[in-house]
């Protein structure tokens, strides 16, 4: 079994990434309608219980993605955390910096 982690850099990087996570739901809703947390699922997501603890049962209960999202503003993060996906991330996969990059 492979887990592996996505990580997300700026603006770009996190919209493509948002995309990608949606399409990633969707593909394994479509393949497994009976939802069982299984090999293919567990590559990009964990399956996590009400107390955020790892949950080894078959059946998904809440799934979080394996991803770090990194920006310079908040605000794409923000939207993300705001968003259709905002079940997937929680603030601790977040890194980000009040500066911005528009002066670089």
């Amino acid at each position: 079994m492979t887990q592996s982690i996505v990580v997300q850099v700026g603006q770009c990087g996190n919209q493509v990434g948002c995309r990608f996570w949606d399409l990633a739901l969707r593909e394994h809703a479509h393949v497994n309608q009976v939802g069982v947390y299984d090999e293919a699922l567990s590559s990009f997501f964990r399956n996590v219980d009400q107390r955020g603890a790892d949950s080894s049962g078959d059946k998904i209960t809440a799934l979080k993605a394996r991803a770090v999202l990194v920006d310079m503003e908040e605000g794409v993060l923000g939207e993300i955390l705001q968003g259709p996906l905002r079940s997937l991330f929680s603030s601790t996969q977040l890194i980000s910096d009040v500066s911005g990059s528009g002066n670089n």
